[in-house]
């Protein structure tokens, strides 16, 4: 502001004020409640289906570079998130356990070291 305002300084002052609460409050009254912005309304199986198709190929293979951009926009905990619910879905997906491992043979006693004395 100039060291002397005129009053038409005052009127363009007014204005800005005006003009800026006004367009915020249309903002607000048009946005949806509780819908984050430019977001898409979609069904959790629509959404399962979406983060499925980035996670895993269409054969059930780990799809990497889905998974890599996904890591990134979702962060560590996210993504766990959401590959829990996508496993929990599918569990088709899930990577199977390992078998069981056998221990090595028992061998007896007395075959160890020898006779008994």
């Amino acid at each position: 502001m100039p060291t002397n305002p005129t009053m038409l300084d005052a009127v363009a002052e007014d204005l800005a004020v005006w003009i800026d609460q006004t367009s915020s409050l249309i903002a607000l009254g048009m946005a949806p409640r509780g819908v984050a912005p430019f977001a898409a309304p979609l069904s959790e199986t629509q959404k399962l289906e979406y983060y499925r198709d980035q996670l895993f190929n269409v054969d059930g293979t780990p799809n990497l570079q889905g998974r890599t951009a996904q890591m990134q926009r979702l962060g560590p905990q996210g993504f766990r998130q959401v590959y829990q619910a996508v496993i929990k879905a599918y569990p088709q997906l899930r990577v199977p356990s390992p078998p069981t491992q056998a221990g090595p043979p028992e061998v007896a006693p007395e075959t160890i070291g020898g006779p008994e004395v």
